[in-house]
């Protein structure tokens, strides 16, 4: 922290001399705009984003370990915000690399490769924070995993492995959304103009959104999980009754449903009601649970047991997307005088 003295220059204009090091960092120069916005008795001064240079990045296969470290380097530099990601080929062996960048192409939303040579591959990132708000991606998230919910039950109760199938699929896009909200989120915490344009009011808010948009990942995981269990189920043990688990599951639909309402509309109360409701998942879970201790074919015990887990793991992060809307919410509420 550093003390500046205001002067007054021309009678009616306040300066301030900016500290050095900081336009060194950020390469400003004579001449270039400065965005000012003000924050109750605080201001915040921002170089431009629109005069912000590209971020580019180079990345040597041959400085890497593996084709998968690649993908997971690229999905890195992704979510810190660079615009451009040059992949040198310099290894003989470089198809499953190739492979690989193609690969994790299908998990980022807004990248393109624009140069595929026999030494090289280019991705640029094209991703417009005015085409859809922070908001809208949660809102999006939320409902695709309702309706993962939702087709999970009918699944189970008309015992359709299509449809469990086609919810396991329906997962892959809560991931594209998942690191296109983290990339977001990373740039408006660096900068309040990205942080206005994707309708992020407060840039504190930014870490709320960040830990709810991993539980809506994390749920759609568990959805997942639960599908992939079931149809190795049906192989197992085809007339499995599963009455119990398709009411937990709608138990927790309205859970969910209700913590997300909470988050998306700052309801505290709201938010407060759902951990009582909780209690009531928590002893049909462990029920079900003690049921399963005693079984009569072990391996359809344990593929029961994973489901079970997972809708546990549902709830629980129900609960905490709850509690976010409560930590959010605190500035807003109001208190009636005594």
């Amino acid at each position: 922290m550093e003390a500046r003295k205001v002067y007054v220059s021309g009678g009616s204009t306040y300066v301030i001399s900016l500290p050095k090091k900081w336009v060194t960092k950020t390469n400003l120069k004579p001449g270039d705009s400065l965005v000012v916005t003000e924050h109750g008795s605080s201001l915040l001064i921002e170089t431009s984003v629109i005069e912000k240079e590209s971020q580019v990045k180079e990345i040597k296969i041959s400085q890497v370990t593996s084709n998968e470290a690649l993908e997971r380097i690229i999905i890195a530099f992704y979510l810190v915000g660079y615009d451009t990601i040059r992949i040198k080929l310099d290894r003989k062996d470089h198809l499953p690399y190739r492979k690989s960048i193609r690969k994790v192409m299908d998990y980022l939303i807004g990248v393109e490769i624009v140069e595929d040579t026999d030494d090289a591959m280019t991705l640029e990132i094209m991703v417009d924070y005015k085409r859809m708000s922070t908001m809208q991606i949660l809102q999006r998230m939320y409902s695709i995993n309702r309706s993962m919910l939702l087709d999970l039950g009918k699944a189970l109760k008309t015992v359709d492995i299509g449809l469990a199938k086609d919810v396991m699929i329906r997962e892959r896009e809560i991931d594209r959304l998942y690191f296109l909200v983290v990339r977001q989120l990373k740039s408006a915490v660096e900068y309040q103009q990205i942080a206005e344009k994707l309708g992020i009011e407060n840039q504190r808010d930014c870490l709320g959104y960040r830990i709810a948009v991993k539980a809506l990942e994390r749920i759609a995981d568990h959805i997942e999980n639960i599908a992939k269990s079931y149809i190795q189920l049906l192989e197992v043990q085809k007339d499995t009754p599963l009455n119990d688990f398709i009411k937990l599951n709608n138990d927790i639909i309205v859970i969910f449903e209700k913590s997300v309402h909470a988050l998306f509309t700052r309801n505290n109360a709201m938010a407060e009601k759902i951990f009582h409701e909780l209690k009531e998942i928590k002893k049909s879970h462990s029920d079900l649970s003690n049921e399963l201790l005693q079984p009569q074919n072990i391996q359809s015990a344990i593929l029961q047991k994973a489901m079970l887990d997972s809708l546990g793991r549902i709830a629980s992060y129900s609960g905490d997307i709850a509690e976010i809307a409560i930590n959010m919410s605190v500035g807003a509420l109001t208190f009636d005088k005594p």
